[in-house]
């Protein structure tokens, strides 16, 4: 498939020569300059040594060329979060065995020579590219996936959107993130659209998790975006825009919605203002996307039918796909060509076939713009802290992460703690308010386990309307 997409470009080159395929704030290209650039950056790659290639960029026009020309050389491509810390940054290139980074001026620096070499075989063979989700923990995994991976499911969401009428591709997402990465760009190339590459700063988009709205939608209308990709905190972003009259419904043709669980009033407030928006499911293990609804015929509360590519079983309630597995995770051999994959979420299917998610298995926290986040990573940095004697953290697509604490201090400078974890987390793991609790979690009032574990839902239905409530409450400034 490979082959397939380098061809399509090659085409594009010639028969849409004049029509734009990438812009950003500085550039913008056609495709015939596209297949240009690419080309020669190829011949660059070619001739250097390196086989793992990191990417650290911003979204621009430059990180597209550079990702394509690595994709097309049969080299690795690792491409770094920007979201990421200095620490994990540095885990991450060190954990992939990168040889060398490519930075924003498009220079090459090699990696220091007094890192551990990497080994062959810690690299599932034919990996094209390693991705590093945000991941739940201070440590993520390197997902790594096949070329045909990443283009089939490009080839089978061609299948199910490829009639939508839209020609203009506005990224919101770091192209770190699989899902942009994949079904914004690659897809959009495939479908020899124009991909729009904007700075988080010119969209209003501060870190994971802080949005200015004026900004925000004085960029979908300047850019003319007729297809987006959105975190649920982003679509209620779009809703608030069209119910203001900020924002023009009729202009876009596909909102595409995944990364975190959509609440079902805003899902039906977009459908009631005529927005285009079509649900699906995905994971970064599966190529990125499992499921998506048809194009004019959403089923409300669902990520819709299974793509061409995917097969999807329910097994004790889990969601269980196979179809287009991932090679594995690196470093852990045990994991690799995995013939089907559970994918934590509970779910079922509805009498039309549609999949229907039901939540987690396990605690891992997902925020309203798609990151996910270990509780426990955040509580243990907590209960470092002298003063806290317990600490529970809470939060999903509606709640912010949110810090109930128990302190063994009378003068507990609560502010000062919260601030203090917050400058080692990355931005989609901050603590964004927290509540002093004068009443430990115990085994006596259910709020523990035996062995001493959180009783998540117990606390969590205890301190219900304190959550949600507006007094005494501390809301992070980030």
């Amino acid at each position: 498939m490979l082959e397939n997409f380098k061809q399509r470009l090659a085409d594009y080159a010639q028969t849409r020569s004049s029509q734009n395929a990438l812009a950003d704030e500085t550039i913008s290209i056609t495709y015939a300059q596209l297949w240009e650039r690419v080309q020669q950056l190829m011949a660059v790659i070619q001739q250097t040594p390196y086989q793992r290639i990191a990417l650290d960029m911003e979204n621009s026009v430059n990180w597209v060329v550079y990702d394509l020309a690595i994709f097309f050389s049969e080299r690795v491509c690792i491409p770094i979060p920007p979201f990421f810390t200095a620490q994990q940054r540095m885990n991450m290139l060190r954990d992939s065995g990168a040889e060398v980074v490519i930075l924003a001026n498009g220079k090459m620096q090699p990696l220091s020579h007094d890192r551990p070499p990497h080994l062959p075989h810690n690299l599932p063979y034919g990996t094209a590219k390693i991705t590093y989700t945000s991941g739940s923990t201070g440590a993520p995994k390197g997902v790594c996936l096949s070329a045909d991976n990443m283009l089939k499911t490009v080839a089978a969401l061609a299948e199910r959107v490829g009639n939508v009428d839209t020609q203009r591709h506005l990224v919101l997402m770091p192209l770190a993130v699989l899902l942009e990465n994949v079904a914004g760009v690659y897809l959009s190339l495939w479908l020899g659209h124009e991909v729009i590459l904007a700075s988080s700063e010119n969209l209003g988009l501060t870190g994971s998790s802080s949005l200015d709205l004026y900004v925000f939608n004085s960029a979908l209308k300047h850019h003319n975006a007729q297809s987006l990709i959105l975190t649920p905190g982003l679509l209620a972003a779009v809703v608030h825009g069209v119910m203001t009259a900020q924002l023009d419904p009729t202009s876009f043709k596909l909102l595409a919605v995944g990364g975190a669980r959509l609440p079902e009033p805003t899902e039906r407030q977009a459908y009631a203002l005529g927005l285009p928006l079509l649900q699906g499911y995905g994971l970064s293990e599966f190529g990125s996307v499992v499921s998506f609804n048809q194009p004019n015929k959403p089923a409300l509360g669902t990520v819709g039918k299974p793509l061409s590519h995917a097969h999807v079983e329910i097994k004790d309630n889990e969601v269980w796909v196979s179809g287009n597995c991932m090679l594995g995770y690196l470093n852990q051999p045990q994991t690799w060509y995995p013939k089907a994959l559970p994918t934590g979420d509970l779910g079922q299917f509805d009498e039309l076939g549609n999949l229907q998610l039901l939540g987690r298995k396990k605690n891992t926290i997902v925020t309203a713009y798609g990151r996910n986040v270990d509780p426990e990573w955040v509580e243990g940095l907590l209960t470092l802290e002298p003063e806290v004697l317990q600490a529970a953290v809470l939060g999903d697509e509606e709640l912010p992460l949110t810090a109930l604490l128990v302190s063994c201090a009378n003068n507990i400078d609560a502010e000062m703690i919260i601030e203090r974890i917050n400058r080692d987390l990355p931005d989609y793991a901050k603590i964004r308010q927290f509540k002093l609790l004068t009443t430990p979690f115990t085994v006596a009032n259910e709020q523990l386990t035996g062995t001493g574990r959180l009783r998540r839902e117990v606390i969590r239905a205890h301190y219900e309307s304190m959550l949600f409530a507006n007094t005494k409450s501390y809301e992070v400034t980030l």
